[in-house]
């Protein structure tokens, strides 16, 4: 055998940190270290990244193995009980409190996070279970005094005593108009609309609507009854024609605040409870001085009177939750509008959908609330003799957006048989009027177009209409300027309100968390062991050095951005996707945009905190990397951290079915910046490296890559290994901290795309 060469120039005689040299003495110049020529199976060994199985020689320095320590590098021990060695140790490391160390261990077996998973779990479990239990179940039915009649006036100045259930409803509209009897009235003169293609959709509208009546538009499909409606409340620009708000030439858009939109879809939020719905609208819209007591006592006002005191505790329920019925989700749909306490409320087909019994149930409830003062505009569509009779006033709009009639309810008949039609007396004078505006009436005189019933009542003697004077545009501004909660408080109540919902899906929370779990754990099969990094050894040992395991860290970081994809992308896109109309209705309402979107923002925090945690720690107790569990928690935590503010910027990017596949493919790109494949170095080389620095994967794989090599920085050339791949050491802290801030310009652009994006809809 060789002697082989000297690995000191100086003629130094120690042991190198970190090996075990059993022949070498310090006082004995013929047993300094050497490297010797290895043999063909070392050779093979030394290739296939391991050891080789004998020393090559007797002075030739050998790795100090793992689980063991070489304290001077003449004697090599076990690693003792409680304490744990890796690879080319010198001294035995002491194991955690929360760490089991058997003897011989290369790696503490940390238990932070199973303990840590336990403890949270178990308080989700027990926040679940009295959720479920005695949350929803602690609000009593409203009671009311059946002795209690407090007067209303009707327009005419007349008072009149109410049902005993509006009397809380009642004083709520009083404290909240500042016991004020402000009424909203509107005259129009030639309302038009044309589209950009030039089609004309609305002409020619003029006349009024009351205050404290009940107005139903009605015509054909396709008249352009929403359309004038929408035009009428500013949700849609109008192209001609005027606007007078109580007796001034003013915009409905102005006095947003005060008036209630109820789209005809049922947009809120399902798994809420009808409480929980109502609640929510009221504290943010209600004037601010309101207390927590006055507030809960106008709901309980709005659930007698519209009828859902018995159903309170339900949730809305959809297509796959069963939850309250179709005409309670309508009356439900009103109160969100009532919670306001407003002056003027539209309504866009309310009975759509309802049987017979459950639409006069609502238009019951709708009379109920305008002889409060309120002024009541609605879409009807084939209303039934009893509905057609609790409105007050109709505006009949014939196909091409033009007026065919707008007066009381009671003189629509007279009128059009004045003009020759025929109404049959066992008919329903609601379908016989939309034959006549079809064309299909049948007429004694002569048939009319739809068109020219237009024109006679176009040319008909006008009689000036005088709009009630008040002091409406005196006080409202003043109303207006104390409704709705400050920033401060909507954030705190949509952050509520989003808890409120996972907490009411606690299948959807734990299917989340068991995927997280599976994807941690198959991570963590895959690694196989804790060795996820070794390199070439220090100089002069570089020589006998094994193949280097330099790439599994940037392989690590590859994975971890892919299956962390796959795990949360979906479930990150629907915390705003999935209630993106709900979002456009409150909008339009007043409700600040940034409020809502911070608080569920936060209310989103715990989930993906949640989450990131049972990832890691599968991912961390199964290989058990010699990388500390918190650190490994605070990489996943950035990545998912990373993932859910993307996910906030395609929510509002793209239609809803769309969301889940381009978040987990876009966030899957993330992976490329790991290093892994195309390194750092390649990237600066090729002047696109600014776009890897723009992921937040590419700083946790460094900051992984900073801990994961740090336990052998006296034994492996850690530095080249960093340089190689482009990473930069020592700055753990730092690179997370990228990492986040990431993550929240990604937050900052999801509210800016928010915004940009479908204004229209949030008019």
């Amino acid at each position: 055998m060789f002697a082989g060469a000297n690995i000191y120039d100086d003629g130094r005689l120690t042991c190198p940190t970190g090996f075990w040299c059993p022949n070498t003495t310090s006082s004995d110049p013929a047993t300094s270290p050497r490297i010797c020529p290895p043999s063909f199976l070392c050779s093979l060994e030394r290739l296939e990244g391991a050891g080789c199985a004998t020393s090559q020689g007797p002075l030739e320095p050998q790795i100090c193995a793992r689980g063991y320590f070489c304290g001077n590098g003449s004697t090599k021990s076990i690693c003792p009980q409680g304490y744990y060695c890796p690879l080319g140790s010198v001294n035995p490391i002491k194991c955690s409190s929360t760490s089991l160390c058997a003897e011989g261990s290369e790696t503490p077996f940390e238990l932070d996070g199973v303990i840590a998973c336990v403890i949270v779990d178990i308080f989700l479990f027990a926040v679940f279970l009295y959720y479920k239990l005695a949350f929803r179940r602690q609000n009593p039915k409203p009671q009311i005094n059946p002795d209690k009649q407090v007067p209303v006036l009707t327009p005419e100045g007349l008072a009149i005593p109410v049902q005993s259930d509006l009397d809380l409803l009642v004083d709520g509209f009083h404290k909240g108009l500042n016991g004020r009897n402000i009424q909203m009235e509107f005259k129009f003169e030639n309302l038009g609309l044309k589209l950009k293609g030039g089609k004309v959709v609305l002409q020619g509208v003029s006349g009024s609507i009351k205050s404290a009546r009940m107005t139903a538009i009605m015509g054909p499909s396709g008249a352009g009854k929403t359309t004038f409606m929408n035009v009428l409340c500013g949700k849609v620009p109008r192209t001609d024609g005027k606007l007078y708000v109580s007796g001034k030439e003013a915009e409905i858009t102005d006095f947003k605040k005060m008036i209630g939109y109820v789209p005809q879809e049922d947009v809120m939020i399902r798994t809420l409870t009808v409480r929980e719905i109502l609640t929510h609208a009221a504290r943010i819209r209600l004037p601010r001085s309101w207390s927590d007591v006055e507030v809960s006592k106008y709901v309980d006002a709005l659930l007698l009177v519209l009828n859902l005191a018995h159903v309170q505790d339900s949730i809305i329920g959809d297509e796959t939750r069963r939850g309250v019925s179709g005409g309670q989700r309508k009356r439900v749909n009103i109160g969100i509008e009532l919670a306001a306490v407003p002056v003027c409320i539209f309504l866009d087909e309310p009975t759509s959908g309802l049987d017979s019994t459950s639409a006069l149930e609502v238009c019951e409830t709708l009379r109920k609330i305008t002889r409060l003062g309120l002024t009541t505009v609605a879409v009807i569509h084939q209303p039934r003799v009893e509905i057609f009779d609790k409105f007050d006033d109709i505006l009949m709009i014939a196909p091409g957006g033009r007026t065919a009639y707008l007066g009381p309810v009671s003189g629509v008949q007279a009128y059009y048989q004045e003009l020759g039609y025929v109404f049959d007396p066992q008919a329903n004078p609601a379908d016989v009027l939309m034959d006549i505006l079809s064309g299909k009436g049948i007429n004694t005189k002569k048939v009319y177009k739809s068109s020219e019933l237009a024109d006679i009542w176009e040319k008909r003697p006008s009689v000036e209409e005088t709009v009630q004077k008040t002091d409406f545009h005196e006080e409202v501004p003043k109303l207006i300027k104390e409704r709705g909660a400050n920033i401060f408080y909507q954030i705190l109540y949509c952050h509520h309100r989003g808890l409120i919902q996972q907490l009411a899906n606690p299948g959807s929370f734990a299917l989340e968390i068991f995927l997280s779990s599976l994807a941690g754990a198959v991570m963590g099969f895959a690694i196989g062991g804790p060795t996820i990094y070794t390199g070439v050894y220090i100089i002069p040992m570089t020589p006998i050095s094994p193949a280097p395991l330099e790439w599994l860290l940037a392989l690590l970081g590859f994975l971890i951005a892919v299956t962390s994809s796959l795990a949360a992308g979906p479930a990150a896109v629907k915390i705003f996707s999935e209630e993106k109309p709900v979002f456009w209705r409150e909008a339009s309402a007043g409700h600040s945009t940034l409020g809502y979107y911070i608080g569920k923002t936060i209310s989103s925090f715990y989930r993906l905190a949640i989450c990131s945690l049972h990832f890691t720690m599968f991912l961390h107790i199964l290989p058990n990397p010699l990388i500390s569990f918190w650190h490994f928690y605070w990489i996943i935590f950035g990545t998912y951290f990373g993932i859910y503010g993307l996910s906030a910027v395609i929510s509002f990017l793209v239609e809803r079915e769309d969301a889940s596949l381009m978040a987990v493919v876009i966030c899957l790109l993330h992976g490329i910046t790991a290093g892994f494949g195309i390194t750092l170095v390649t990237a600066r080389d090729g002047h696109f490296g600014w776009l890897f620095d723009m992921s937040y994967n590419r700083w946790l794989t460094e900051a992984m890559f900073n801990d994961g090599v740090q336990p052998f920085v006296n034994i492996f050339e850690i530095q080249w290994t960093a340089d190689a791949f482009g990473y930069t050491l020592g700055r753990f802290n730092f690179d997370v901290g990228i990492a986040f801030l990431i993550g929240f310009i990604w937050r900052v652009l999801g509210y800016a795309v928010m915004m940009v994006t479908n204004r229209d809809r949030r008019r």
